[in-house]
């Protein structure tokens, strides 16, 4: 998912009509001129009102962020490849593909026959990433609290990113959609979905409770949506944690579990725990606790006999944790104290130990850190002396994003960072004495404009200790004196290595298109040295 990454400047043309930063329009005989966001709105509403009743994600929400993906439709994404939200390939697409410039040089992006399948696509990404599952909770109308949920999901990295969507959506009144009811033949099509995805998995009754059995690529959001159900029944239904990651051929009850068990004893067998023993044979997952004096957490030794109707007059003799030093068990709470915030299970390392020059690694020292809101991976790497290259690795991090919630394997083993070292990493920078807007924006190679934007701030003063978020300009160089916006004097940039149009005109906060115009250029190639005038 492209995200959105881009000054608020920017960002705010787009609110008014304007095209984002890489929409340029490609003529077509069905759009010979740029669409406006009226324009766009005839044109898709009734497609993101049709999903909306598929998938209950707000229209509201799909219009606002097709709007500004795709730059009201006139993106080259958008008109070639019929791509409105810039979904890129990953490597389970089988379709077509486009190549694109995005965080990096010709990135793949998915193709679509039409700009219904990009809308269905753009459905089916919400409705199956996991990260997403706690959305389908909302009410259909809540585009605020979507928006906000986008953001806290990882879907965008723009701190502003809800805001953005916010002001578009009321902007535009896009919310008038999110309260039209489908018709009597849109219910019945919707019904007919819903039958067919029953039917398409396998459905068993245990202990006289209906059960379906998990396909690949199913959530428990697709699941929920597709028999009529919240999300948070099934995580109820089913004694889920929250973290939990659904699997093909997990059993997933649909209504709740019994009280009692439907068989009278088992005996546990090696690899069992509490939760898989509830499920298969249909009790509650806290009722299976309670009848074998055990507390919620604990596990029993392989080999223990547990009651699941009557009450266990003997306590079977329980696992000891893997973690060293561990008194109490994981319970999926949020402590303030992170080092609390510990599983009863080993955590999964890499096959390889020594990838990240771990010394003398022991696994039984590593332990669970639960992303609290805020934390970027350089405050966490910070927090327990560590590097950031580290905790990416043990995780099997792609970047550096991260959401409020989830769980990141650390251990003390790897190499202490340099506190001697200050670390000029993105993140969070607080204020030292003597700092200026303009000597942080060089030390992060970023720019005040994106400083004050991200930041939200309305004057230049900076006071000791304040906190400012950072976030560097695609490594590219910022050894330039920053441009006085007020001045009429023409503005010129001469180009560097490995710039493009697009990284120049976010250093001066201009339009892409307003470059080509001052240039009189018909395309976006640009050479090393050459001399472009900015305003």
């Amino acid at each position: 998912m492209r995200h959105v990454n881009v000054f608020i400047g920017l960002m705010l043309l787009a609110l008014f009509g304007g095209n984002t930063i890489n929409a340029q329009p490609v003529p077509t005989k069905d759009f010979p001129f740029k669409l406006t966001v009226e324009q766009y709105l005839d044109k898709y509403s009734a497609v993101a009102i049709a999903e909306m009743h598929r998938s209950r994600i707000p229209a509201s929400i799909t219009l606002a962020q097709g709007l500004l993906e795709s730059g009201n439709g006139n993106s080259r994404l958008a008109l070639v490849a019929n791509n409105h939200f810039g979904i890129k390939c990953k490597k389970d697409w089988t379709g077509e593909s486009i190549k694109e410039d995005d965080d990096e040089a010709q990135e793949c992006f998915r193709k679509y026959p039409t700009a219904e399948d990009s809308y269905r696509d753009h459905s089916d990404f919400l409705m199956k990433g996991q990260r997403y599952a706690f959305l389908f909770d909302l009410e259909q109308t809540d585009y605020k609290g979507w928006a906000e949920g986008l953001k806290r999901a990882g879907y965008a990295t723009n701190p502003n990113y809800p805001n953005l969507l916010i002001s578009l959506i009321e902007r535009h009144n896009l919310q008038r959609f999110d309260q039209i009811k489908p018709t009597e033949k849109e219910n019945f099509k919707i019904k007919e979905d819903q039958n067919v995805f029953a039917a398409s998995h396998t459905q068993l009754i245990i202990n006289g409770i209906p059960v379906l059995v998990a396909k690949p690529k199913d959530s428990y959001a697709s699941i929920a949506l597709e028999n009529g159900m919240r999300v948070w029944q099934i995580y109820k239904y089913n004694d889920l944690p929250k973290d939990a990651v659904i699997k093909a051929g997990d059993t997933i009850y649909i209504k709740p579990k019994n009280y009692n068990g439907s068989v009278e004893h088992y005996t546990v067998s090696t690899g069992d725990n509490m939760r898989m023993i509830s499920q298969r044979f249909g009790i509650k997952l806290s009722k299976l606790y309670s009848r074998n004096n055990m507390k919620e957490g604990q596990e029993p030794e392989a080999g223990e006999q547990l009651s699941l109707r009557g009450l266990n007059h003997k306590t079977p003799a329980l696992r000891v944790s893997s973690i060293a030093n561990v008194d109490s068990t994981y319970n999926n709470l949020i402590y303030d104290d992170a080092r609390k915030n510990v599983s009863t299970s080993r955590p999964v390392l890499p096959e390889d130990e020594f990838a990240i020059n771990i010394t003398d690694n022991k696994n039984d020292m590593a332990f669970f850190h639960t992303v609290q809101k805020g934390e970027t991976l350089f405050h966490i790497a910070k927090k327990y002396n560590v590097r950031v290259e580290g905790i990416m690795e043990i995780n099997h991090l792609h970047n550096e994003d991260i959401f409020e919630g989830a769980r990141l394997i650390i251990n003390p083993n790897q190499p202490a960072i340099n506190e001697n070292e200050e670390a000029v990493v993105p993140g969070y920078h607080m204020v030292k004495q003597g700092e200026t807007l303009y000597s942080i924006a060089r030390k992060y190679n970023t720019s005040v404009i994106e400083l004050r934007a991200l930041n939200e701030l309305t004057s230049d003063t900076l006071r000791v200790g304040d906190e400012l978020v950072v976030v560097p300009l695609n490594g590219e160089k910022t050894d330039y004196k920053e441009p006085d916006l007020n001045s009429t004097e023409p503005i010129y940039h001469e180009v560097l290595e490995k710039e493009n149009l697009y990284s120049i005109a976010r250093k001066y906060n201009v339009l892409v298109e307003d470059i080509r115009k001052l240039n009189n250029m018909i395309d976006n190639t640009i050479s090393v040295g050459q001399k472009l005038r900015i305003r």
